[in-house]
């Protein structure tokens, strides 16, 4: 994920995700913790045996157009030919899954679908990383392993792959699986896809995306992650969405797509038409940096991102219920205000980690939401929105610049 100056959505503390009855764009902040009946659940030893393999220095970082990233490659078609197919009938061979562009190289491989074949479930994460460009804490560690960011995000694309195609009767609609490289560069990898699209668009029912899992921002919001820009696909997403959510033990906090700031490869997506959904733990002091390794990534927390990937990926694939890309969707809402006064206030126990000058910014925002809830729905107008998101901004830039640590007891 590009930019430490990502996501409002990594102020999280409890809220959940959810809409109202009417269908509006809104999220709501109630907490579901009932489980998945879809599926055992993840293989805990093969996810991690994924992050490890593409968090390893052999790698060097998985930049794109280097060795390691042809090792990246070679491993990432090696699980997926376990179980998907190459997208082109007929096709063959290691080669058959890779995708080249200017400047990387995709890795697409399909589940076929049943009798909805004809309609597309697209599931994507970036594999690529910063190779030796990001800043270390450990003098002579300067590899930028991307555990976090995204090796756990290919890994929750492999294991809800690896669940659709054991199940004893394929998906009804047909499930892409897209591994994209160059994210780092400016998001190239999807865009190149998005501009000469393996299959048309217009048939994608959704797109899902997953990038930064299995990371905690600091100790008071470790067990909450954020789905941002459900509303893309109308009040059938959104309540498809919610619904994931309660198949994992963890608080979700959903957020417009306004909040997710275009830095993932979700963006394209949505900006041309298709509906989407981002999953994310923002960026954390370890982002971008050598010490985003398998030492600080919270497994657990993982495994129950996955239980939620999973079973939207199997309502998509089978619901009645389409998204329907809602382009007037609003970019924020009063109800993103009420979510974020929740998290930044159940964050406050963390705010002595901030230095003084953020700490002071901190607690005028905390301050500047409480007004802005209390005023009302009728009065969350553009100035609202501009307080809400650049505040928002500040706190998730002095969360990121605390020590490296995964908060892991």
């Amino acid at each position: 994920m590009r930019t430490a100056a990502l996501l409002v959505a990594a102020l999280l503390a409890g809220a959940a995700c959810g809409s109202d009855d009417s269908g509006d764009t809104t999220t709501t902040t109630t907490t579901t913790t009932t489980t998945t009946t879809e599926a055992a659940g993840p293989d805990a030893e093969r996810v991690q045996g994924v992050v490890e393999a593409l968090a390893d220095d052999e790698m060097e970082g998985r930049d794109n157009q280097t060795d390691g990233s042809v090792l990246a490659q070679d491993f990432l078609i090696d699980q997926l030919s376990q179980f998907a197919q190459p997208l082109e009938d007929g096709a063959a061979g290691p080669d058959a899954y890779r995708y080249p562009f200017d400047e990387g190289t995709n890795l697409l491989a399909v589940i076929p679908g049943g009798d909805r074949a004809d309609e597309y479930v697209l599931l994507g994460a970036h594999y690529d990383h910063l190779g030796r460009d990001c800043p270390t804490d450990t003098p002579g560690d300067d590899i930028c392993n991307g555990a976090a960011d995204n090796a756990a995000g290919v890994a929750t694309v492999l294991e809800v792959g690896r669940a659709l195609a054991a199940a004893p009767e394929p998906p009804p609609r047909t499930v892409i699986l897209a591994l994209w490289d160059a994210e780092e560069d400016g998001l190239l990898g999807s865009d190149a896809y998005i501009a000469d699209p393996v299959i048309p668009l217009e048939d994608t029912v959704a797109y899902l995306n997953w990038d930064i899992q299995g990371a905690n921002l600091s100790p008071a919001l470790a067990d909450v992650t954020v789905v941002v820009g459900a509303e893309t696909g109308g009040p059938n997403l959104i309540a498809a969405t919610q619904a994931a959510t309660g198949a994992s033990s963890l608080q979700t906090l959903a957020l417009s797509l306004l909040f997710g700031q275009g830095r993932s490869d979700h963006a394209g997506f949505a900006a041309a038409g298709v509906p989407i959904v981002f999953f994310t733990d923002a960026n954390t002091p370890c982002y971008h940096t050598s010490q985003d390794d398998v030492a600080n990534l919270d497994f657990d927390k993982l495994g129950q991102q996955i239980l939620t990937a999973e079973a939207l990926t199997r309502d998509m694939a089978a619901t009645e219920d389409l998204p329907e890309y809602d382009p007037a969707a609003p970019p924020a809402t009063y109800d993103d205000a009420v979510s974020m006064l929740e998290v930044v206030s159940g964050a406050q126990d963390d705010f002595d980690l901030f230095d003084a000058d953020a700490q002071a910014s901190a607690e005028q925002f905390l301050t500047d939401l409480e007004a802005m809830v209390d005023a009302g729905a009728e009065a969350f107008d553009d100035a609202a929105v501009s307080t809400l998101l650049g505040g928002s901004v500040d706190t998730v830039e002095a969360l990121s610049t605390g020590v490296c640590d995964g908060f892991l007891d």
